[in-house]
């Protein structure tokens, strides 16, 4: 297959002071050519490609041959010709991220560097299909990577170009990729935005050679690793540690209920755990039916859980020595090896009185029957999370959204009867220092419903 003439090295106006070119040598076996910079590395390796196929054009037409790659050591090998040609281009793409990385690192040497096993050679993703571009009326394909990435840098420019007004002022601009509405402030940030579509990198880790969308994502690969990591920072919901204070950010999202069920005031942290609130408190529809009784289930693992407790005679023999004690699942054997042979028991404490419990079930039959609580809204349980100390305490704080709270207040706001059971703890993203306002009808109530909701601004902005 020949390969079309590449197109010339793209410009852009800018008033930033363009990097030198990086140097980059041709892998191609017994070539060792240097090319200044990733486009005409990629233009070289396009030439290199024109005359395989040439070569490849003069062979028995009979006989489908083989191509195997002929990129220093790598081994791999296909039938395709086109599929031989991206797996060529790509290796230059690839080798470029590696020495980009190896710079970054060397610019930054307070960073530590990676101990993960090394690249023993340059293992490239399957790329079973050309590189299509997503961007509205446009279905160009293209063999080459680096032509495609560029392909729709130009989209994100011209776009900036036409939406800006004759007074040159500069609107935010919307991303036209497919199923994307997303406006941004200035075409550096469109663009940016865009490469997110097409999975850009723009750097790999020289030492294991993983890739990475940005450089801080690569610094925080290598801060991360066990024997780099500082365990600097902690998270206050669930006492984890992390290397850097964006990996925390990162971390706390997750905490954050975003996603309010339309049935009821359940709040969840994702969309799956949403769709699986719906799914179990919702909708009545059980499709699987156990084979052995009449118990249906929602899930195929919540039927094979019912078979192996209820049907099935296999259990686990606990391996402490002189321990006769078995079971059927896993968890309980976990449990009891914690709290037998571990001299770790796992015990549940009240905030209110400090009594300890064994079992989630009794601390909160304890909590609603002695000290009033009530479930929070949607819920089916409490919800316990380990402290510093070890011990299993009631959650009493749920982070939410502000437009998730909004949502919840919104129809008791305008109602004119008093509501009952309802505490939350609003913090209004308008003050600079995140003023708090409490919305309830008892002072007290708080400590009875047993939960405060402290409501967010989006956090996903800041990451």
């Amino acid at each position: 297959m020949m390969n079309p003439q590449p197109p010339t090295p793209p410009t852009y106006a800018s008033k930033r002071k363009k990097p030198a070119e990086m140097q980059l040598m041709c892998g191609w076996n017994g070539c060792q050519e240097i090319c200044s910079g990733e486009w005409n590395l990629n233009t070289h390796i396009g030439q290199h490609l024109e005359e395989y196929a040439r070569q490849v054009g003069q062979e028995d037409p009979e006989v489908e041959p083989i191509h195997c790659c002929i990129w220093n050591t790598c081994d791999y090998q296909t039938l395709c010709l086109e599929e031989f040609e991206r797996h060529m281009y790509y290796h230059g793409y690839y080798m470029h991220l590696l020495l980009q990385g190896k710079l970054e690192c060397d610019l930054h040497p307070e960073i530590p560097a990676c101990t993960a096993p090394p690249r023993q050679a340059e293992k490239l993703p399957h790329l079973g299909q050309n590189f299509l571009c997503g961007w509205t009326d446009c279905e160009r394909e293209f063999v080459s990577i680096v032509e495609f990435q560029d392909h729709i840098v130009k989209h994100a420019l011209f776009e900036y170009d036409i939406q800006k007004t004759p007074e040159d002022e500069r609107p935010k601009t919307q991303c036209n990729w497919t199923m994307c509405l997303k406006q941004m402030g200035n075409k550096y940030r469109l663009i940016e935005h865009i490469s997110t579509h097409s999975n850009k990198k723009q750097v790999a880790c020289f030492h294991c050679g993983e890739l990475f969308r940005t450089k801080t994502t690569l610094f925080d690969h290598l801060r991360r690793q066990p024997e780099n990591n500082t365990n600097s920072f902690q998270c206050a919901q669930c006492f984890k540690f992390f290397a850097t204070k964006k990996l925390l950010k990162s971390h706390v999202v997750r905490h954050v209920n975003c996603y309010k069920c339309t049935m009821c005031d359940m709040t969840c942290s994702s969309a799956g755990s949403l769709t699986t609130h719906i799914r179990y408190r919702h909708l009545k529809d059980k499709p699987l039916k156990c084979s052995e009784c009449d118990t249906r289930c929602v899930r195929e693992s919540d039927l094979a859980k019912h078979v192996q407790i209820v049907h099935s005679k296999t259990v686990h023999q606990c391996e402490h020595p002189d321990c006769e004690y078995s079971v059927r699942t896993y968890t309980q054997m976990r449990r009891h090896f914690l709290e037998v042979h571990g001299n770790n028991p796992i015990l549940y404490a009240c905030h209110c009185c400090e009594r300890f419990f064994k079992s989630g079930k009794s601390l909160s039959a304890h909590l609603i029957k002695k000290h009033g609580f009530r479930l929070p809204s949607g819920h089916k349980r409490f919800t316990y999370r380990v402290d510093e100390n070890g011990f299993y305490r009631l959650e009493t704080t749920r982070i939410e959204s502000l437009e998730v709270t909004q949502q919840i207040l919104s129809p008791q706001l305008e109602d004119t009867k008093p509501v009952i059971g309802t505490c939350f703890e609003i913090v209004d993203p308008t003050n600079g220092e995140y003023e708090r306002i409490f919305v309830s009808n008892d002072p007290n109530e708080a400590q009875l419903v047993g939960e405060v909701v402290i409501s967010l601004p989006s956090l996903s902005e800041d990451l």
